[in-house]
């Protein structure tokens, strides 16, 4: 009798266990909660996060089949992805850093990064927690993310300069997602075919991450010594009426004064990574800054920069009229060469926009902005 009750109390302790959350692991949103426990994973002792060499905070990982996985939620926050939001039908996540948006879901083997599909290892539910593998980390944030066995740390690297193969991936879709050539990267890691193997080691092209990475201060406003931070600074395009031209007329030319007008209200307000819509404008990053005082001008934006630059009319620097959004580079952050950064021209070589720093500020369209541009669209017509 008694080794049938202890029998029944040892069945009952691992029932309880088992369905413990993990330690310092966040849970997942209430309406997570459908999903069971993966089979075959084992808790990882709480890690240290070292970004770039510095110690950031801890996460709790876990070991399935091999795979050290990570909660999905607690290494976007840490890697600045700060708006998430959990589509139960789907069961997809969603995350932006106010540049790009990351979509992924429980059980698929691609992610989406913007608009770019992408190859991981799927997504777990752990008791109610979402968790990614550090290979899919790497894949969906542009870092390159490892388990580090005798510190039990996990470090990243970012911007990436390394990438691990996967399951289903190509040399030409690597290639395409970092913005560069097949042959770039068959040169860069000595490669005489396009053959890769599933967890092979690739370096990044140098000449990419040369053109792409420098310089390499840790914000673009510590790059930029051009800064304007006085509120009372005087624009010029606000002193001067635009001169209709062919591409723009006086109504556009009024819009465009009435968007930066309103912009410049708020300067020195605090920047904001990730920062929710509903958040403005007490708190802004770049991409939520001008989806604001476009909207409040009649002018509909979507959420992250590049989705912003998806729309209007391409515009080159010599192109630039006041009002027109500039998008830029942010090589400290990505190294595919992505959008990472949005403004609006003020006219005289003026940008206004959000940066860590100093928050909504305004910028001369010199040194490292002007390295950094990519193009601009005009949205107002």
């Amino acid at each position: 009798m008694n080794n049938r009750k202890n029998k029944r109390m040892a069945l009952a302790l691992v029932a309880l266990f088992t369905l413990m959350p993990l330690p310092g692991a966040i849970n997942a949103m209430a309406s997570d909660q459908e999903a069971l426990p993966a089979a075959g994973y084992s808790a990882v002792p709480r890690a240290g996060v070292v970004i770039n060499g510095v110690t950031k905070t801890a996460i709790s990982p876990v070991l399935v089949k091999g795979l050290y996985y990570v909660p999905f939620k607690d290494i976007a926050h840490i890697l600045d992805y700060d708006s998430i939001s959990y589509n139960q039908k789907t069961k997809t996540y969603a995350a932006t850093d106010g540049s790009v948006t990351v979509r992924v879901s429980i059980g698929g083997t691609h992610a989406m990064k913007g608009d770019e599909r992408v190859n991981i290892h799927a997504p777990q539910f752990l008791n109610g927690t979402a968790y990614l593998s550090l290979d899919a980390v790497s894949s969906v944030f542009n870092v390159f993310a490892y388990f580090n066995a005798p510190d039990g740390s996990v470090r990243i690297q970012m911007p990436a300069t390394r990438y691990k193969v996967l399951a289903g991936d190509s040399l030409f879709k690597i290639a395409q997602a970092h913005h560069t050539t097949a042959t770039a990267v068959r040169a860069a890691n000595g490669l005489k075919t396009d053959e890769i193997m599933p967890g092979q080691i690739l370096t990044l092209p140098a000449e990419v991450l040369k053109r792409e990475m420098e310089p390499t201060s840790a914000t673009p406003a510590q790059q930029d010594p051009s800064v304007i931070v006085d509120p009372n600074a005087q624009d010029p395009s606000q002193t001067q009426t635009a001169t209709p031209t062919a591409t723009q007329s006086a109504t556009a030319a009024k819009k465009a004064q009435a968007i930066i007008a309103l912009g410049k209200k708020y300067m020195g307000v605090p920047y904001k990574f990730g920062a929710n819509s509903n958040d403005a404008p007490r708190l802004m990053d770049c991409s939520s800054f001008m989806q604001y005082i476009f909207g409040q001008n009649g002018i509909t934006l979507p959420r992250d920069s590049r989705q912003q630059s998806a729309l209007g009319t391409r515009v080159t620097k010599t192109q630039l009229q006041p009002g027109d959004l500039m998008f830029f580079k942010y090589p400290e952050r990505y190294s595919d060469g992505r959008v990472g950064h949005v403004g609006v021209y003020m006219g005289n070589n003026q940008i206004l926009h959000t940066i860590p720093r100093t928050g909504v500020t305004v910028s001369k369209f010199t040194g490292y902005w002007s390295t950094n541009f990519l193009y601009g669209k005009r949205v107002i017509r």
